[in-house]
């Protein structure tokens, strides 16, 4: 059995801790991130030379910082929706990784909080007898409340361990939903999928005959033209018009986490039903609230059913039951032009991350964060000029012809138009305070000459 952790979404229910520069599948959550969750569930039904991750370029050092330099990565050359992470993850999978297109895959979203593990292990194992013999086979979570944002699976014959499907009901409206919670026989789609990689892949063709060119095409040319794939999920494009699809109902409790009010129902929760997270702050006559912050302390006093997430840019109160329309003031946002939709202050770059503590018309000032053993790419700017002072570890600095060491409270000048970088040499993580004065403080003032994540402008 092979298994595809998908790891492509750029999700925003969750915002703003969950941006697109920063997206839910790598936020922590008790201890470890989504990801981490997924792929260590993953591990359970495959070895690790059978399990890949599908994510976007864009994520690639994400993943592997999370995860290590040892997993395997499916990276897609765009975002286009789950029927093209699947074809692609088939076909690179098979030329890249050997896995044979008749073996059974399972593919399995990264942002869901599934519990426990071993249970899970054997319903996809209990799915896979069943795409053994041919079937498209889904995980069905039976349902616990009318939710109204979710896809519903209405399910027929009872074939003694799954179900055959009847058909698919797409997010309905709530006295809809408590209908078919009251008639039976309806489950929450999971959006995990298990068949056969060949299976997958015919029925796409003989379905949705505008997959067919890009599933037939040399692999090359598959990535040259990934950007003109229709954006369709698999649920559209496949599960809803198969005659092949089969549900197995979960034993194992889920939440896809999809927004705020889902997030508070999973979390531990205080004695007046509280959830507080980030600074400790003060919360009177507050009840049934959730409260995050990651900078400022949080007063709360005589609200009930409210959530609050302060991060350093962006505050968000939202009553709770309201939650799913977060979406929405994002798309706002990004309408406005407003760079906080997407970027989060912390930036992440394949050697660790930085994040602006000010910045004016003429200067700006930054934390870098660099992981041990890495590198910064041999750069230079040619309207401003840097000043690096190391606050904690040891860095190796490159300015021109020179290289020095320097450790914590010593400091380097960088003119600009000269060449320079910056490379952890220690055991610990390196910390520096970037300052940076010109006439021009922005990102795209940098010139690449060598990198070690082919990044190279010149």
């Amino acid at each position: 059995m092979k298994t595809v952790v998908l790891c492509g979404g750029g999700g925003t229910r969750l915002f703003p801790l969950s941006r697109e520069s920063y997206p839910k599948q790598f936020l922590e959550f008790k201890g470890k991130s989504f990801l981490q969750r997924a792929y260590n569930r993953a591990l359970l039904l495959s070895s690790e030379s059978d399990v890949a991750v599908s994510t976007n370029k864009k994520y690639f050092f994400l993943v592997r910082h999370q995860l290590g330099e040892g997993v395997h990565l499916i990276l897609e050359p765009a975002m286009r929706n789950t029927t093209a992470a699947f074809i692609y993850a088939i076909r690179k999978a098979e030329k890249d990784l050997g896995w044979d297109v008749d073996d059974v895959f399972v593919f399995m979203p990264t942002d869901h909080l599934i519990e426990p593990d071993d249970a899970f292990a054997e319903d996809v194992k209990k799915a896979a007898s069943f795409a053994q013999e041919g079937r498209v086979v889904v995980i069905g979570i039976p349902p616990t409340e009318p939710k109204t944002g979710f896809g519903y699976i209405k399910v027929g014959k009872d074939l003694s361990g799954a179900y055959e499907v009847v058909c698919f009901v797409e997010k309905p409206k709530r006295d809809v939903a408590k209908r078919m919670l009251e008639e039976g026989g309806h489950f929450w789609n999971s959006g995990i999928y298990i068949a056969k990689g060949r299976v997958i892949l015919e029925e796409l063709s003989r379905l949705s005959p505008e997959f067919s060119p890009f599933i037939d095409m040399p692999l090359k040319e598959l990535e040259d033209r990934f950007g003109e794939i229709p954006s369709l999920a698999i649920d559209y494009s496949l599960a809803e018009r198969t005659d092949k699809l089969v549900m197995v109902p979960a034993s194992f409790s889920w939440s896809d986490v999809g927004s705020w009010d889902a997030y508070y129902e999973v979390s531990d929760k205080d004695a007046l039903e509280n959830v507080v997270s980030g600074r400790e702050g003060v919360l009177i006559d507050t009840r049934r609230s959730l409260v995050i912050s990651e900078d400022a302390i949080p007063i709360v006093v005589g609200v009930d059913d409210i959530v609050v997430v302060n991060t350093k840019d962006v505050l968000l109160v939202v009553k709770k039951g309201e939650s799913q329309r977060v979406r929405d003031a994002v798309e706002l946002l990004k309408n406005k032009g407003v760079p906080e939709a997407s970027l989060h202050k912390r930036v992440y770059r394949p050697w660790g991350y930085y994040e602006e503590l000010l910045k004016s018309d003429r200067f700006r000032v930054k934390k870098v964060h660099v992981y041990p053993g890495k590198r910064l790419s041999l750069q230079m700017h040619h309207h401003r000029s840097e000043h690096w002072v190391v606050v904690k570890g040891t860095a190796k600095v490159t300015v021109g012809d020179k290289e020095v060491f320097l450790h914590e409270n010593e400091s380097v000048y960088v003119p600009k138009s000269v060449l320079h970088r910056i490379e952890n040499v220690g055991k610990i993580p390196l910390e520096i305070v970037e300052v940076q004065t010109g006439e021009y403080v922005e990102e795209d003032d940098i010139i690449r000459v060598e990198d070690d994540w082919g990044r190279k402008d010149s």
